[in-house]
């Protein structure tokens, strides 16, 4: 066969045994053939390295088998791993996954995502209602915590064994860097009121350090509201930061004013990012498995374009207690 020409269904279907029409069913997962014909099809595809008109393809199943996923950033580990499990799941599908970034993000962007036909749309950052509000209707959208509640992570549980935990070495006045603009009802810090409000501790307005409207929840973010937080003068001697990035800003800036962890000020995060075992004290967090996350968000997206119900799914995390946490020395 001449290596220019273009392979197609028929010379599948001639190598197979079988007629095109079964061809067509195999790779469109339109229709069920036994196993034994899947596999003869799949086998004399690969050996002719058959590529599918993809463009064609959507001209007849109004799909162009290409949906995106929206992150915060690049700099936090958690949405790589959550990319890591989105893509897992979408290639087996035959999905490929476009990645855009928030900061990058505008109306005009959000509109090109619709013109060019792109199946669905998987969010993950914090301004999740604006933009469901713009294209919800338009194109199949999902995301954590979103209006419909398919997917929830829980954070309830992991949060009352931290408050447990830093209770039981004797912490009474927590403070938390929030990162977020004031306001939010994000769970993370809900969880936190209500798991200090149930072991008795006080929740103090004035140990909230809250983020400004661009919600940035980063390293540096977190060194700057550590710094707002000594500066108010209140005691604390336990910190809970909004993740991992976060808390190593943090970190920093406490070591900067001669503080030691856990002696001085204990701390644990969100995320469980991997980096932390390589930190001089070993970051205690909350592990919310985001490659699971990832792959669930992307499952439910597909099951939505593909008009299949979408399962609910809850996610639980785990607290991990590492060196950060310790006896409360006050």
């Amino acid at each position: 066969m001449d290596r220019k020409a273009r392979v197609t269904r028929k010379d599948v279907a001639q190598k197979a045994g079988v007629s095109v029409a079964t061809v067509s069913y195999v790779l469109n997962h339109t229709k069920t053939v036994s196993e034994e014909v899947e596999a003869r099809v799949k086998e004399a595809a690969r050996e002719l390295r058959y590529q599918p008109n993809l463009i064609a393809r959507s001209l007849i199943t109004k799909r162009s088998m290409h949906v995106a996923i929206l992150v915060d950033n690049l700099n936090n580990p958690y949405y790589i791993k959550l990319l890591e499990g989105a893509q897992k799941l979408a290639a087996k599908k035959g999905y490929i996954v476009a990645l855009m970034l928030q900061d990058h993000l505008n109306s005009e962007n959000l509109d090109q995502l619709v013109s060019r036909q792109i199946d669905g749309l998987v969010v993950t950052t914090q301004k999740w209602k604006g933009i469901y509000e713009r294209i919800g209707s338009l194109i199949p959208c999902i995301g954590p915590q979103d209006y419909s509640n398919k997917l929830l992570i829980d954070y309830r549980h992991a949060m009352f064994e931290a408050v447990k935990t830093i209770k039981r070495y004797g912490h009474r006045r927590v403070a938390a860097i929030c990162g977020l603009e004031q306001g939010t009802d994000d769970p993370r810090i809900c969880n936190l009121k209500e798991a200090l409000e149930n072991e008795g501790m006080e929740v103090d307005q004035e140990l909230f350090i809250w983020g400004d409207k661009d919600s940035e929840t980063t390293v540096t973010k977190g060194y700057q509201a550590m710094d707002q937080l000594l500066k108010r003068g209140r005691e604390f001697t336990a910190v809970f930061a909004m993740n991992d990035l976060m808390a190593i800003g943090a970190m920093r800036c406490l070591r900067e004013h001669k503080l030691r962890i856990p002696e001085d000020i204990s701390l644990w995060g969100c995320d469980n990012d991997d980096r932390d075992e390589d930190l001089q004290i070993p970051l205690s967090s909350i592990d919310v498995a985001p490659r699971s996350i990832g792959e669930e968000l992307m499952r439910m997206l597909l099951a939505e374009i593909e008009g299949s119900r979408v399962t609910e799914k809850t996610i639980r995390g785990v607290f991990v207690e590492r060196e950060s946490i310790g006896v409360c020395k006050h």
